[in-house]
């Protein structure tokens, strides 16, 4: 991995900066936007504002990491650049080319650091004013560079008709569901692929004994680290690895999870959340915040204090919204079914 580290260094010195120099002898396309990110295709950020674009008339091109090269000389010409993906600090944009990096998540219990690549974009956009600091920290970069903008791929939840479709394709997919209501638990991605194989495995017999005439549980475990699920003739428990983030969250009557940033976008519906941190003593992470006051929602620690956090969020009315209310307004006060609109007008000035 080091030596793998090292190559990509001296590939991005000896290569990519020398060709992104003699692309910038060229004089920049004004209709010309890059959007770089993973194999499969635009993620549910850059997707919202390569539609609209594509619709202004700009000529909208995807890059993934196989084609770095092809994308360092198109991007020496580029008006913007829209990023789920990394840029070495060597290929700083010119002048009139905007860089906006929407790689990390909405929120984060944990601190990251991207380092790395923090001097080379011209903008990392922020969920809310309050995580300015933490994402500076993270991109060791000027804090002017952090705006917020909000995120693309929340504008969703704050249109009530697109996240009733999402729930009705949840329901179309899972239709052993019925009308029982939707429990997801989304745990976070351990690091290993057997993580989640040695601890905090769920009494699924208990949990359909106890909830199944009311709930149905959906499961989407962060890869590659999967929670072992029963077998699949079952009517509880529904296997949604399959299905976007976004999909489930919209379908979601409450969220179990732990140290996911999808619980950031989830607080946007204002719905119930069980945080189920079975690990935290062990955990080599440091926090933002103190964990067990930050999080909007009960804690559990076992199956039973689940199968309680579940009937006391929804059925026996003990849901406090202002709760998550108050954490949505901290760690996502710039969300507000605008981001896509706002990120567009402040770069593009369309």
């Amino acid at each position: 991995m080091r030596n793998q580290s090292i190559l990509r260094r001296i590939q991005q010195k000896l290569l990519w900066a020398p060709v992104y120099r003699i692309g910038c002898l060229r004089g920049i396309n004004p209709t010309l936007v890059l959007f770089a990110g993973g194999p499969e295709g635009p993620d549910a950020n850059l997707l919202p504002l390569m539609e609209r674009l594509a619709g202004e008339g700009y000529d909208c091109r995807y890059f993934s990491g196989g084609r770095a090269l092809k994308f360092i000389w198109t991007y020496a010409r580029a008006r913007a650049a829209f990023l789920a993906d990394a840029l070495p600090n060597d290929c700083r944009p010119r002048p009139g080319t905007a860089v906006v990096q929407l790689r990390h998540g909405c929120g984060s219990f944990r601190r990251a650091d991207y380092s790395a690549q923090g001097r080379a974009y011209t903008h990392i956009c922020a969920c809310a004013p309050d995580l300015l600091p933490q994402l500076a920290e993270a991109y060791a970069c000027d804090p002017a560079v952090i705006v917020p903008w909000g995120m693309p791929r929340t504008d969703i939840y704050c249109n009530a008709a697109k996240v009733e479709e999402y729930r009705q394709m949840v329901l179309e997919a899972f239709p052993g569901i019925g009308g029982r209501k939707i429990v997801l638990y989304a745990p976070a991605f351990r690091g290993e692929p057997d993580a989640a194989r040695r601890d905090g495995v769920l009494d699924y017999d208990a949990l359909s004994r106890e909830l199944d005439a009311g709930c149905a549980l959906l499961i989407r475990s962060a890869p590659p680290a999967r929670t072992p699920l029963p077998p699949p003739d079952w009517d509880f428990v529904f296997d949604a690895a399959g299905l976007p983030a976004e999909t489930l969250l919209c379908a979601a009557d409450l969220l179990i999870s732990d140290y996911s940033p999808l619980v950031f976008e989830y607080a946007l519906l204002g719905r119930p959340m069980l945080f189920y941190p079975y690990d935290l003593e062990t955990r080599g992470h440091s926090f933002h915040f103190p964990y067990l006051r930050f999080v909007p929602g009960d804690l559990a620690w076992d199956t039973e204090d689940i199968i309680a956090g579940v009937r006391r969020g929804l059925f026996e009315g003990q849901f406090d919204p202002a709760r998550v209310q108050a954490f949505r307004g901290q760690f996502m006060s710039a969300c507000d079914g605008h981001a896509t609109e706002r990120i567009l007008h402040n770069v593009l000035n369309i």
